[in-house]
């Protein structure tokens, strides 16, 4: 495989190895392209996989990388009996309690229900290494696929003080935190996420809209603000935007006269030129369409008030 060559090329030219090379070397999700030229590098039968007649043409690290690679596409794609029969293989080239070896193991297992075995699995290997954060994510993976909403959570909580690093992983717990309307949690690992990905327009979008579900309109503001800011097209954070400085509007009307008074008049105008604003954005954007009626029905009362 040249450095300047592309799948489809390899494609082309049916080139088995380089196919399965490309795809673990840039990541990519192609369960089914492996399957197809796994099998046929290998010597695997995919339909009847107790058929299969592997070859051994290749040297032993190449075999290892495709059998796993191979194994892995058939887990994903739910083929149990090609997974076994490659996982039988990948024995003849690692031990049993190789690590390697146990993670894909314990992947089969959960593919295929056995969520028990798969946990004992990753126990085992976090007991030999407790940094083993694949173990640990395959965990959290367990308990959230049997709804154990409140051990999963434990586990990815155990899992990012051991990984503070990983943005993926406080996205799932800001997630997780939604689900069970801790805003706060929610807030707190959206912040992670925002200094992983500080110009994701999406990113600050959602940290705004639990800052406004949680009450806190200014620093809701704040970041759909920024939202709009990096993507002007992001509606979703145009109409979160207008209804944070609506919600702030909302708030300092209800405060006591006294309360009041400590309000900065400047903050309250940029609430109000924000929903004018913003409502023209999207008025802009929705005008002549039943959405382009509502919106102006709703910027009508809400001039009516600033």
């Amino acid at each position: 495989m040249g450095p300047d060559e592309d799948l489809p090329t390899l494609l082309s030219r049916n080139d088995h190895l380089s196919i399965l090379r490309y795809i673990r070397a840039h990541k990519l999700r192609e369960p089914n392209l492996v399957i197809t030229h796994g099998t046929a590098l290998l010597g695997y039968n995919a339909t009847e996989p107790q058929k299969s007649r592997p070859t051994f043409t290749l040297d032993p690290a190449n075999r290892l990388a495709a059998t796993e690679q191979l194994c892995m596409a058939a887990i994903d794609l739910g083929n149990s009996p090609l997974a076994q029969v490659t996982l039988e293989a990948i024995l003849l080239d690692v031990p049993p309690e190789s690590a390697r070896y146990r993670k894909l193991q314990g992947m089969h297992l959960e593919s295929i229900g056995n969520y028990e075995e798969a946990t004992k699995i990753y126990d085992e290997l976090l007991a030999d290494n407790p940094s083993n954060g694949y173990a640990a994510k395959r965990k959290y993976c367990v308990l959230a696929s049997q709804n154990k909403q409140k051990e999963a959570m434990q586990a990815l909580n155990e899992y990012l003080e051991m990984h503070p690093g990983d943005i993926a992983a406080w996205n799932e717990m800001a997630e997780a935190c939604l689900a069970v309307s801790d805003f706060k949690g929610a807030s707190y690992c959206y912040e992670e996420v925002v200094l992983g990905c500080p110009l994701d327009s999406n990113v600050h979008m959602k940290l705004g809209e639990v800052y406004s579900t949680a009450g806190d309109f200014k620093l809701a503001r704040k970041h759909l603000s920024q939202a709009v800011l990096l993507d002007g097209d992001n509606l979703r954070a145009w109409f979160g935007l207008i209804d944070a400085a609506e919600g702030y509007l909302e708030d300092v009307e209800r405060r006591s006269a006294k309360s009041k008074k400590e309000v900065d008049e400047e903050s309250v105008d940029v609430a109000k030129e924000l929903i004018l604003f913003g409502g023209e954005k999207l008025m802009g954007h929705y005008r002549g369409t039943k959405m382009g009626k509502l919106i102006a029905s709703l910027l009508k009362e809400s001039s009516q008030t600033l």
